[in-house]
């Protein structure tokens, strides 16, 4: 299953990255070398320069090792001691690039990279700031999670928001989940650990399908976004 909206994924990005870096500059200095529950080896400070990081490696063409953490560890470790200023003005000068890549390779790019930078926003905020932008970042993991449930062959399941419903995977349906579009984004996004994910609005098998939700490992300690 592949969504598509005519959302430009370019202009999106734009606006989340100015809007979160707004915030990150109006934060105390203190706050930056705060751990963040969802990714707790690293400070805001680091997951700001994992996304800063992302925009210039992915310009240059720099893929990294066949080790995801090692690509992403290389990126934090490299601007630990940049300011955040310094940050920023990065950000600022990769991402125009990088934005009119989204715009070029159509909006299933374009929804996962606003996909990833909402969880790493949400991950420090505790909430987003646009419906619109977690409608977009929800496409992608809600279409990630129906290839995982294509692969596994376990059957549909129907995932409830308040204003739509998705049924992802293929065959009889196996479980049915409601809840929030925001839940359910944080849910697929492997910020939410197994029972958490069980403490969701469940009917059906959840056993099958709690283990496939998220496109991550999961957490082993609850993940509270308010606090």
């Amino acid at each position: 299953m592949r969504i598509e909206r005519h959302i430009d994924g370019g202009r999106m990005y734009h606006e989340q990255r100015r809007s979160f870096m707004d915030h990150l500059l109006g934060l105390p200095v203190s706050e930056l070398a705060r751990s963040v529950p969802a990714t707790p080896a690293w400070s805001v400070h680091d997951v700001v320069a994992h996304l800063v990081g992302i925009c210039a490696d992915l310009n240059a063409g720099r893929f990294g090792p066949d080790s995801g953490d090692e690509w992403t560890a290389h990126q934090v470790r490299a601007r630990r001691d940049h300011t955040l200023s310094a940050l920023c003005a990065e950000w600022d000068r990769e991402a125009p690039r990088f934005e009119d890549g989204l715009r070029l390779f159509g909006y299933d790019l374009g929804s996962h990279y606003v996909g990833d930078l909402l969880q790493h926003v949400a991950d420090v905020r505790g909430v987003l700031p646009s419906d619109e932008a977690l409608v977009v970042a929800l496409d992608f993991y809600l279409s990630s999670f129906d290839d995982t449930l294509n692969e596994a062959g376990i059957g549909a399941v129907v995932v409830q928001l308040p204003d739509v419903d998705w049924v992802l995977g293929s065959g009889p349906p196996v479980a049915t989940v409601a809840a929030s579009s925001f839940e359910i984004f944080r849910s697929l996004g492997g910020r939410r650990n197994d029972a958490q994910l069980r403490s969701l609005g469940w009917t059906g098998d959840l056993d099958v399908v709690v283990p496939l939700m998220s496109r991550y490992p999961l957490p082993v300690d609850p993940i509270d976004d308010a606090g």
